[in-house]
């Protein structure tokens, strides 16, 4: 961290860890910003508090002042900390288009971070770094950047450049989408012709709106680039090749358990295999596994209804295995986010997704159990 000598200590962040749903994120400076006023550096006749303020798509304000940026109202404490850190790097943004954030946490800690809208990148004073920029491959910068134009649209906007690398980015990806079953596009080849079609309608006169759909499709490439470590030797061209190189298997008592139940979770474990390849989740694959889980989950539940009581207790357990297991599916999200968050609550340190492969595959081990009792039972 770097001190001001106005008492502040700056705290470098990234764009990635500004919460600006938090409501409470503004009252520190709303609440006695009259204790907290400073003579500004950039001017000592302006007001104390900046009323220049613009709505952001979503409908949250975004406060700013020439190039300094906020969750919070501008104040003078803002602006002597924003003239500070452009005094702090001023060879290197004097003919820049930059814009500072600042977040005032405490009396004594102000985050900060500069956005270079010239070189798509994040920057800070003093050489300082966040820890999550610790050995982060150079798309990191990028997405960060992205991340920054998301959280704030404006009053900065995309350029018609920017526009048009996305959509050459978005085409070629939609090809490697189409045409490859291990793509690491983070949308399906329909998803990105879909947002193709709308980022080619947007007009020449770009404005908040269309800057913030820009940067929200950047972010969903630059995060799976982040991810893959695109544009580094170990790059992961295909989501897929750790599968191929060791294919899933059951171990330990899990193999036993496989065998118990006929196999029937080795389907599964290739499902889940696929879905939280190298521990990376994305949407469409997860929408596949649900979709496929499901399906089968209600096949059982008929087939067990149709039966009648003719399996006895085996059917009572699996139309309550498949009760409870498509209740709990149904009541998920749709996107890789709810995915992450469903295998790390669930998978095991020394056997990954094993156990959900067993407990997934328990409505259709228990159907045919069920059956081959009855079969016994008629034939005995």
């Amino acid at each position: 961290m770097s001190t001001l000598e106005v008492a502040y200590t700056l705290n470098p962040i990234a764009p990635t860890q500004v919460d600006r749903f938090k409501p409470t994120a503004r009252l520190v400076v709303t609440k006695n910003s009259g204790a907290l006023g400073l003579p500004s550096k950039l001017g000592g006749s302006r007001s104390l508090i900046s009323r220049s303020s613009i709505i952001h798509p979503e409908g949250s304000l975004i406060h700013f002042d020439d190039r300094l940026i906020s969750c919070q109202p501008i104040t003078n404490a803002h602006r002597t900390i924003g003239a500070t850190i452009l005094g702090r790097c001023k060879d290197a943004v004097s003919d820049a288009r930059v814009t500072v954030f600042i977040e005032i946490k405490s009396r004594s800690q102000a985050d900060y971070y500069i956005a270079a809208h010239d070189f798509k990148m994040i920057l800070w004073v003093d050489q300082q770094l966040p820890d999550c920029f610790s050995g982060a491959p150079p798309s990191k910068h990028e997405h960060e950047y992205w991340i920054h134009m998301e959280n704030f649209p404006g009053p900065v906007f995309s350029s018609l450049l920017d526009q048009q690398e996305l959509v050459n980015v978005m085409a070629s990806t939609a090809v490697d989408a189409a045409t490859s079953d291990g793509s690491t596009s983070p949308m399906s080849a329909e998803q990105l012709r879909e947002n193709l079609e709308t980022i080619k309608g947007f007009s020449e006169e770009i404005d908040i709106y269309q800057t913030y759909a820009i940067a929200r499709l950047w972010n969903m490439l630059l995060q799976s680039r982040v991810i893959n470590r695109y544009g580094t030797p170990e790059a992961r061209l295909d989501r897929f090749i750790t599968i191929c190189e060791r294919p899933p298997k059951f171990t330990g008592v899990y193999e036993k358990l496989n065998k118990l139940m006929l196999r029937t979770p080795h389907a599964h474990l290739v499902r889940c295999a696929r879905a939280w390849a190298d521990r990376i989740a994305y949407t469409q694959e997860w929408r596949k596994l649900k979709a496929r889980n499901e399906q089968e989950w209600q096949q059982v539940m008929h087939l067990t209804l149709e039966l009648g009581t003719n399996i006895g207790a085996l059917r009572l357990a699996a139309f309550a295995s498949v009760y409870y297991l498509l209740n709990e599916s149904q009541n998920l999200g749709h996107h890789a986010a709810d995915a992450s968050s469903y295998f790390q609550e669930r998978e095991e340190y020394a056997y990954g997704v094993q156990r959900i492969a067993i407990i997934n595959a328990m409505p259709q081990a228990l159907l045919i159990w069920g059956f081959i009792f009855f079969l016994a039972a008629i034939l005995i």
